[in-house]
């Protein structure tokens, strides 16, 4: 099997192979749950989510915040770099809409979400899902490990029967 050349990649605009690396990493983990929560039981499977995606936090938010210069010092950082982390993680698909944007407090609605999408495209049930752990895990220490004044708290979540998955990112001086 011959790999394949940077150039026949390149054929694949940019964008299409993100969306693509995206769609493939949340198809890979939302199976994987799909497929071992069965047999560890679904506390068992959240408290490794919740493992997982806050020591996943811890390290992506530095990184993102780093390689984009975005500076951190209030609630609007905080939510660009979630936003970025959120984008990179799943090509880009999620969609927000804005409730509160100032600089103590950013709250948002994420109306689409490729966990969700893919895991109703999957056949999983709702209460089966892990990701709201998930998704509060990697926000929570990930905004700690960028600056310990921040609180995180996922107040709604669509596994839980919420239209939407609500958000809240605080600052505190």
């Amino acid at each position: 099997m011959s790999k394949m050349s940077k150039e026949e990649l390149e054929k694949i605009p940019a964008e299409q192979r993100w969306a693509i690396a995206g769609a493939n990493f949340v198809g890979a983990y939302t199976a994987l749950g799909m497929f071992v929560q069965p047999l560890l039981g679904k506390e068992k499977m959240q408290e490794i989510d919740n493992n997982l995606w806050g020591e996943g936090g811890k390290m992506s938010y530095p990184m993102i915040k780093e390689a984009l210069n975005i500076p951190v010092e209030d609630a609007i950082g905080g939510y660009k770099v979630v936003a970025a982390v959120a984008a990179i993680q799943a090509g880009g698909t999620f969609e927000d809409e804005m409730i509160e944007v100032t600089p103590e407090r950013v709250v948002w609605n994420t109306v689409k979400c490729p966990w969700w999408d893919t895991a109703k495209q999957f056949g999983e049930k709702p209460e089966n899902m892990t990701c709201p752990g998930g998704h509060q895990a990697i926000c929570e220490a990930g905004l700690k490990a960028l600056n310990p004044n921040f609180t995180f708290k996922l107040t709604k979540a669509m596994p839980n029967g919420d239209p939407v998955c609500q958000n809240v990112i605080e600052f505190k001086k």
